[in-house]
């Protein structure tokens, strides 16, 4: 499995697309490199995970450059932009929001919490509706972005995201995205932020290996090592961002990778751009499992600019191989499979199959999160008609924001078992 790992791309508003954009030829470099080293390593990534800081200042225009960005980036990299994995950074949010008299209220009563006392404040909070939509308000923008590719986050029941992958062996890799911005704003310091508790449901299984990935790193964490201790225990891949320094720890029992940004402020010390591709590959020899783990840093040289490796003594990368339990799959034949919450209530979960399935059959089509992409590029009238007509609207869809009607439509779509008219209808309004 190959993994292609960005963190902090800062698309600012007043910079993209314009005619003095300064990152222009960084990110074309960028580009250049990942389709080298993709076609080096004679592999497409599996997952393209973003930790975090994809906006500058959470504004939508900033999202949408990104949306396009993603997908030429997918491009040259022979992968889906339905592979795109993305959680929030402390740049995903809108400051104006997280600056108002309420919000720091909040953020202040939660701050001045004993430690001890915090996992029930954070539950507390984020289980009540409107002080949970009051946290969560100034990522709007972002959520609306993420949606499409069900990375969207929701409290109480949606506070973390996470996607299943088969490994080589047929046991399942699990990426779950933490977020640690929900308490983030213009006065954000070392060791005053925080992930909720749903890191605990990250919990050891035989038949799967966790990678986590976080964009505050551990100190910036009031929680950070209470955090740390569990993912030492049950996460074999930390990944994390926001200090725009690229650096590996490798443990006997898991490997943290904090990334470079792709786009650092040129004004700060020791700006290096980077980006990061991860091989995984299970070897499993007289009954003993081992995780190899390979991490690939590219960093940016100048004079002449272009991405080289970052070295590990002589080798172009760094690799550890970490132990892993015994297990061997069930007879049965094992899909890869995506869960995702029904409705916005999250009272009904289903399991969504992430790959198209035999090539001849009727779900032989894009996955749900292709779907959800080219179904969101079309206009509101549009894509009421096609729900409408395929009756995936329902009448409490009105209580709900767009993003949920949105989600909840996809999501319908596969319960009534109507992919294939969903798809169909998709495919006229392209053509038309």
């Amino acid at each position: 499995m190959l993994i292609l790992h960005l963190s902090d791309i800062h698309f600012r508003k007043t910079e993209v697309g314009s005619a003095m954009d300064p990152n222009y030829h960084l990110r074309k470099l960028l580009l250049n490199d990942v389709e080298a080293q993709c076609a080096a390593l004679g592999q497409s990534p599996d997952v393209v995970l973003v930790s975090g800081d994809i906006a500058y200042a959470g504004h939508v225009d900033e999202y949408t450059f990104a949306e396009k960005w993603f997908e030429e980036l997918c491009t040259v990299c022979r992968c889906d932009a339905s592979n795109i994995f993305v959680i929030p950074g402390n740049h995903d949010i809108q400051q104006d929001i997280a600056r108002k008299t309420l919000v720091q209220a909040t953020h202040g009563d939660i701050k001045s919490t004993a430690d001890h006392l915090l996992d029930a404040k954070l539950r507390g909070y984020l289980s009540e509706v409107d002080t949970g939509a009051k946290l969560y308000e100034s990522l709007s923008n972002f959520n609306d972005f993420a949606t499409k590719y069900f990375c969207d986050l929701t409290p109480p029941n949606r506070t973390k995201c996470y996607r299943d992958f088969i490994l080589n062996d047929g046991s399942t890799l699990r990426v779950t995205g933490l977020n640690s911005a929900f308490v983030s704003s213009h006065v954000d310091k070392k060791g005053d932020l925080f992930v909720d508790p749903s890191y605990l449901t990250i919990t050891h299984e035989p038949s799967v290996t966790h990678l986590v990935l976080c964009h505050h790193p551990y100190n910036w964490l009031r929680n950070g090592q209470a955090l740390s201790d569990h993912l030492g225990a049950v996460a074999k891949i930390h990944l994390f961002g926001h200090e725009h320094t690229n650096r590996i720890e490798i443990n006997r029992d898991f490997v943290k990778i904090a990334a470079s940004a792709a786009h650092p402020d040129r004004t700060e010390y020791g700006w290096e751009p980077g980006y990061n591709l991860i091989e995984l590959n299970v070897q499993n020899a007289d009954h003993q499992r081992m995780l190899e783990v390979k991490a690939h840093v590219r960093v940016l040289q100048k004079g002449p600019d272009q991405f080289v490796a970052k070295k590990d003594r002589r080798n172009d990368f760094f690799s550890q191989k970490i132990e892993l339990e015994y297990w061997e799959p069930p007879l049965s034949d094992v899909e890869e499979t995506e869960h995702v919450y029904l409705d916005a209530s999250c009272s009904e979960k289903v399991s969504i199959p992430v790959e198209n399935a035999s090539a001849g059959s009727e779900r032989s089509m894009a996955s749900m999160r292709t779907l959800s992409i080219r179904f969101s590029k079309l206009n509101y009238s549009q894509q009421m008609e096609i729900a409408g007509r395929l009756s995936l609207l329902d009448d409490d869809d009105a209580k709900l924001s767009s993003r949920e009607r949105f989600r909840n439509i996809l999501l319908r779509a596969h319960r009534y078992d109507k992919l294939g008219e969903f798809e169909a209808a998709i495919q006229a309004v392209e053509n038309h």
